[in-house]
């Protein structure tokens, strides 16, 4: 009898754009983002016995003040799986380290795996970017973690996700050395961001690319100008089998109160 072993994978969650601000009563675009983060939390708390990380990818605030982020870690105290972050371009790096110094490592061990978690955010831009020597210490940690399968998580985007709009502000500075450093390494399996508020998936070679819905506005795929999309707040699952094999889907809440200006022209 052939008897095939199935492996077991790590679960790791994805959280992202919580845009929380300082105030109770904050609201993006008329939607109270404290009120959907907390949905989407309880939502990820129901598999806290089967995840094994949680990651933030930025934008975690809605104007980098210290208030929200005294906001955001309150909310997060419930939450027993071990979780990280990094920053987007609403974000100030600074404050985010000074309130939680342990919450920003560079690499990660997940299993066999290693997470990546890259800093793409420019102070006072919307876009992204790799200074010269940022792009040396990815190739040295690419190099160090060569015999692992590896995740990038990052803020902005790589490479186009079909919106003009977003895609006008992905990562620019060292995007081409970026993606040649990436697609060199063959045990980069995924990369996986935020910022654009939506889902997609796609491959750059043998690497999944994803994006993760917001947990607050969402933003409409496909777009030209700014649109703001009717679908609700989630989340992203993966689940990372040692071989370097993975899986992963995108579970939204249900959120009976949720409303938000359709017509915004931006924000």
């Amino acid at each position: 009898m052939n008897i095939e072993a199935v492996q077991s994978a790590q679960r790791l969650i994805q959280v992202t754009d919580p845009h929380i601000g300082g105030r109770p009563d904050y609201q993006l675009l008329g939607l109270d983002t404290g009120h959907t983060l907390n949905e989407v939390l309880s939502a990820v708390s129901g598999e806290a016995a089967s995840s094994d990380l949680l990651v933030v990818t930025g934008d975690v605030s809605a104007n980098g003040s210290e208030a929200s982020y005294r906001r955001f870690l309150h909310k997060m105290q419930p939450v027993t799986t071990p979780w990280y972050w990094l920053p987007g371009n609403h974000d100030n790096a600074q404050k985010m380290d000074e309130l939680a110094p342990r919450r920003r490592p560079e690499v990660v061990a997940l299993g066999n795996w290693r997470l990546l978690l890259l800093d793409t955010s420019v102070p006072g831009q919307i876009s992204g970017g790799l200074s010269a020597e940022e792009i040396d210490r990815i190739r040295e940690l690419l190099r160090d973690n060569r015999e692992h399968p590896l995740m990038l998580m990052m803020h902005h985007q790589p490479v186009p996700v079909g919106s003009h709009w977003i895609d006008g502000h992905m990562l620019k500075q060292g995007r081409d050395e970026f993606i040649e450093l990436v697609t060199g390494a063959e045990n980069v399996r995924a990369i996986s961001w935020g910022h654009v508020h939506q889902q997609f998936d796609s491959h750059l070679g043998q690497i999944g690319l994803h994006a993760t819905p917001s947990t607050s506005v969402q933003f409409t795929p496909g777009s030209g100008p700014f649109a703001v999309d009717s679908e609700m707040p989630g989340y992203r699952w993966f689940d990372l089998r040692d071989d370097g094999s993975y899986d992963t889907g995108v579970e939204r809440v249900a959120i009976a109160e949720y409303s938000v200006d359709l017509a915004s022209s931006g924000y």
